[in-house]
């Protein structure tokens, strides 16, 4: 007798189409609600737009309709909220059996392996975002066809398959994030505020680290290069700046499409990840607030470590003790109570002092921290380049008064010896550092006037330094004591190069057209024998031969004369309270499409001074001081109050 032997051969499954459509048809109230408001914002939006067109001018609404067919990639960014918003509830739905004892063990003891039910209930899930915005873009799609002539197809649908493309990666990266932070916790609760913590983390930790590095380091302003890389750590941050919409150039695309697509490949990487989790995840953590036990010391200090940082920072500013010295033992004490709280969350129960010992840890790390911070010793707040490791510098400045259009100076130097020289002035600065920040209660000295300025440096080694000092104390004392900080500013006041750059005559008339020119706080004779002071005289018919004159006053340093302290009796003495103003507009250009750009206006504010005998003569010669208008000087101030006619003009 012949024995036939069949054998059947085993196959690993990764998907359970039954539980599949089980999930849709359970949690369809979610998905259909997310379709619905998609529906409204395109397909049922872009119908109403069309139907409420005026088709009187068929040429002008068919460019109207497309028009509205290429913005749909602009709805990428609200997408983006509410596919955030969307992807926490889809993952609480799908992995909801894993937060309940019964729902956890029920879903384990069905007969497929760990790895098919979480692809089942994570494809699920993934669907429930994927398969309405593929049914909107269908209906949208519809619409299009339906009302636009074939030629304008290619263009609408285009723009169409962007926006589908776009907003399902990043439908993707949530999702997928929030599934990762499902396998970490055992409480459904726990979930979203792991998801929307996770999300924000990178920020968070780098203004709490930048905060606490303000409070110690006089001028610091955080580092640039860290900044950028916490902006890509932060994905509704990132996401929205690559999915910014440029629909108005000749190629229209998103801001950075390459983004878009690491955060899909994130996505994809995340997945895996949660698989990889979950096949190591025990059913018996559910209600557990961290189901992973490796995770749990990571969660305890970073609690710890944060509300240290946080609290401890609010705790001191609400007492208004804005020194160091008294920050650090607030942070400590807040790491503690941090440490504790997250304690009992981890073990459901309020008896947690026991854990006394692992409560010491973090304190003693941000007390060696703040230490080491306090007495700099990494060099930050010292840090000041040499000549030769700048390949250039950006300077914003204060230029002291009088008030006009030099105030304030925003360049970008290249040049050794001028670099030089605001070098020596960050030097100084730092030396004096004791008596210059305003926090040190202790020797801080106040002046009796303040400057702003602002340091960024371009390393030769591509990288960068920057420092900020908003109110620098000058002192009248110390204008002539060669080296310090007052004397090194009054010697940059005295750079006409730099006072020229700050009032930007070239830059003012660059592709510009002087327009106008008036007197701003002239005196009035009414004729009476009473005075009143006038703002907005207008000498447009000798514009021109008033900025000629500016220029050669300019040269010979007798306009543009900057002043460190606006009390100084040179101040007061040596210049008018009369403004010259200057208006310029853009010269007309024509774009390619044949359109001219839109023009915008400028203005330019100069102070007179009794020196500036080009410019003085010029208004003489324009008739204006027999009409009964005269400059009116600082030098003096009537019995009612007002400032006395400069006697020797006009």
């Amino acid at each position: 007798m012949n024995w036939e032997v069949r054998t059947m051969r085993s196959a690993t499954s990764y998907f359970n189409a039954t539980l599949y459509r089980k999930t849709l048809a359970r949690f369809w109230p979610l998905w259909a609600g997310y379709g619905v408001i998609w529906a409204f914002l395109m397909p049922l939006n872009l119908l109403n737009q069309y139907l409420n067109v005026i088709v009187g001018d068929y040429r002008a609404a068919i460019d109207t309709r497309l028009d509205a067919a290429l913005q749909f990639p602009s709805y990428v960014v609200p997408g983006m909220y509410l596919a955030a918003f969307f992807a926490v509830l889809c993952a609480m739905a799908v992995f909801g059996y894993l937060y309940s004892s019964r729902s956890s063990c029920w879903f384990h003891a069905l007969p497929m392996r760990r790895e098919a039910l979480f692809t089942t209930q994570y494809l699920a899930g993934l669907s429930f975002l994927l398969l309405p915005q593929l049914a909107t873009a269908v209906l949208a799609a519809m619409v299009e066809v339906a009302f636009l002539p074939m030629d304008f197809w290619g263009q609408a649908l285009g723009a169409l398959l962007a926006w589908l493309l776009a907003i399902s990666g990043i439908c993707l990266f949530f999702f997928s994030f929030a599934a990762f932070c499902a396998m970490f916790t055992g409480h459904i609760l726990a979930l979203p505020a792991f998801y929307g913590i996770l999300n924000i983390l990178a920020a968070v930790i780098y203004e709490l680290v930048d905060s606490v590095m303000h409070e110690f380091f006089f001028g610091y302003t955080g580092s640039s290069a860290a900044y950028q890389i916490v902006e890509y750590l932060t994905p509704a941050y990132a996401l929205r700046e690559a999915a910014y919409w440029q629909g108005s150039s000749n190629i229209p695309r998103f801001e950075s499409s390459a983004t878009l697509a690491v955060y899909a490949g994130v996505g994809v990487v995340l997945a895996f990840a949660s698989l990889y989790v979950y096949r190591r995840r025990h059913a018996e953590t559910a209600g557990d607030v961290v189901a992973i036990p490796l995770v749990r010391p990571l969660f305890k200090y970073g609690v710890s470590f944060c509300a240290g940082l946080c609290f401890g920072m609010f705790t001191a500013a609400f007492f208004g003790w804005n020194s160091v010295t008294a920050l650090t033992p607030w942070v400590l004490v807040w790491s503690v109570i941090g440490y504790f709280v997250a304690e009992m969350l981890l073990t459901k129960s309020f008896r947690v002092l026991k854990a006394w010992r692992g409560a010491v840890i973090m304190p003693a790390v941000l007390l060696v921290l703040c230490l080491a911070l306090q007495w700099d010793l990494f060099g930050v707040e010292t840090r000041v380049p040499q000549l030769d490791q700048v390949a250039a510098l950006e300077v914003s400045m204060d230029m002291g008064a009088p008030i006009d259009g030099g105030e304030y100076l925003d360049i970008t130097l290249q040049d050794p010896e001028t670099i030089q020289k605001f070098i020596a002035l960050h030097q100084a600065i730092v030396d004096d550092r004791e008596r210059l920040d305003y926090s040190n209660s202790g020797q801080f000295l106040a002046g009796e006037s303040y400057v702003r300025l602002q340091l960024h440096y371009s390393l030769k080694s591509g990288g960068s330094l920057d420092r900020s000092y908003s109110s620098i104390p000058v002192h009248q004392n110390e204008l002539e004591v060669q080296g310090s900080v007052t004397n090194l500013i009054g010697q940059l006041y005295q750079d006409r190069a730099l006072v020229a750059q700050a009032y930007d005559f070239e830059g003012f008339l660059k592709n510009r057209r002087l327009t106008g020119a008036w007197l701003d706080r002239v005196w009035e004779d009414k004729g009476d024998g009473s005075r009143e002071l006038t703002y907005g005289v207008y000498v447009n018919f000798c514009a021109q031969e008033l900025w000629d004159a500016v220029q050669q006053d300019f040269a010979e340093g007798s306009i543009g004369v900057r002043y460190l302290f606006d009390e100084d009796a040179d101040r007061q003495n040596n210049t008018y309270m009369t403004d010259l103003v200057f208006s310029s507009e853009t010269l007309l250009v024509r774009n390619e499409d044949g359109t001219f750009r839109p023009t915008y206006n400028s203005d330019l504010t100069i102070t007179l001074t009794p020196h500036a005998r080009h410019t003085l003569a010029v208004l003489e010669g324009s008739g204006i001081w027999e009409k009964g208008y005269s400059l009116a000087s600082r030098s003096a101030v009537s019995e009612s109050g007002g400032w006395e006619p400069d006697t020797s003009v006009g």
